[in-house]
């Protein structure tokens, strides 16, 4: 036990005699850090506290005692918190080929100017694409959204576009799309006109020549847009007997109708967002609400104006006839040569008891005698409706005044 107890106070105060050691730094004495490369501008206060580059520090103090840090080699300091991170510079953004603002057309020889509502800045926006190019063409848009024909006042739109002629606006060929507004019944004096009923059909068609005549008096040839197809079944049955309006009160004044109807409708003629665009490429034309066009959209609209447009240009440039409102159904009828006199009745031959037999297996064949590799397609505006009818059983609307029209009449 005695043996055991000699080592214990030999290692006891050997411990003693290292901590009562001098310390490894002079006191009072100063020394400069080394010398650290040079780094971009810090706080002072993101260093450890007596800690600054390039400025005396004091030292460590010495420590008194007994340590069994210092027994095997380290330090009694408390640890110096982390550096912040510095955040490096960023590097300037990259320049962005950003598309550089079309230049104006100086003094261009030919002016469209496209009156209407919301929708005929979609006809603006696509005859726009198509003249960007060409620097003799300027496309001019003077559109009123929300306006309509029905509400308003009937001298409304003749004074808009005498006002907008009178102002110094060059028009060689006025655009006109307009009605996308006036799916409702319209007010005459005291009278509350039925929407689609004969009198407002008849009422909206004088509107409608007044707008006409005020071009025929400018000698402005016209190119009327009618309504495309929209979302909503009714609505677009509805556009399509406002359509019928428009293409005779136009052909009737010698302007020319576009039918963009069919460019917006799939293979049953009925409404589709998407479809072909004016390069045969798939695209989306429509826009989620079901009536506004998209930029492939409104560039298609403009390819079915222009081909109306481009057939007056080269009339004005070779001096040809211009199918302009100057002409109307009085002066066609008296072109036309008188009727010849009745001539007497012809007997007709006898029709045979019995027809040509035709057998039910034959397969159909196109006039040429190919084989039809597909159902017929109808087109034009009333397809949509016979297609409703005859493929999916859904019968037309009824209009006021028809047999089927059950509505209970007003008092």
């Amino acid at each position: 036990m005695r043996l055991l107890t000699i080592p214990c106070l030999f290692a006891l105060s050997l411990l003693l005699a290292l901590g009562s050691g001098a310390p490894a730094v002079a006191q009072g004495s100063y020394y400069y850090p080394q010398q650290q490369p040079q780094r971009p501008y810090r706080d002072p206060r993101a260093y450890p506290p007596g800690y600054y580059p390039g400025k005396l520090v004091q030292p460590a103090q010495p420590q008194q005692g007994f340590s069994f840090r210092r027994f095997f080699g380290g330090s009694d300091d408390p640890p110096r918190p982390a550096r912040a991170p510095v955040a490096k510079p960023r590097k300037a953004p990259q320049s962005v080929n950003v598309a550089r603002p079309e230049k104006p057309k100086v003094n261009p020889g030919t002016h469209v100017v496209v009156f209407g509502d919301s929708l005929a800045e979609f006809a603006r926006q696509g005859l726009d694409a198509v003249y960007a190019d060409n620097q003799d063409v300027a496309v001019v848009g003077k559109t009123r959204s929300g306006s309509n024909l029905v509400r308003s006042d009937p001298a409304e739109w003749p004074n808009f576009i005498r006002a907008t002629l009178d102002s110094g606006q060059s028009a060689t060929v006025a655009v006109v799309m307009l009605g996308l507004s006036d799916r409702q019944s319209l007010q005459e004096g005291e009278e509350r006109v039925e929407f689609l009923s004969d009198r407002w059909k008849d009422v909206y068609a004088k509107r409608i020549d007044g707008i006409l005549t005020t071009f025929k008096e400018r000698n402005i040839p016209v190119v009327w847009i009618g309504l495309p197809p929209m979302k909503s079944s009714k609505l677009s049955e509805d556009l399509l007997a406002m359509n019928d309006v428009y293409r005779e009160s136009v052909q009737r004044h010698g302007g020319a109708y576009v039918d963009i109807f069919p460019g917006f409708v799939d293979d049953e003629n009925r409404y589709t967002s998407s479809g072909p665009d004016v390069d045969g490429e798939p695209a989306r034309l429509r826009s989620d609400d079901g009536v506004s066009f998209t930029k492939a959209g409104a560039r298609k609209i403009g390819f079915f104006a222009d081909v109306e447009i481009k057939k007056i240009l080269e009339s004005i440039r070779t001096g040809g006839p211009v199918a302009t409102a100057s002409t109307d159904g009085q002066n066609i009828e008296a072109a036309l040569p008188a009727p010849p006199d009745a001539a007497a009745p012809v007997s007709l031959p006898l029709k045979p008891l019995v027809g040509p037999v035709l057998p039910l297996t034959r397969q159909p064949v196109t006039p040429g005698g190919t084989l039809v590799s597909g159902p017929l397609k109808l087109n034009g505006d009333q397809a949509y409706p016979v297609q409703r009818a005859l493929r999916t059983g859904i019968p037309p609307s009824s209009r006021p005044g028809r047999a089927d029209d059950f509505r209970w009449p007003r008092s």
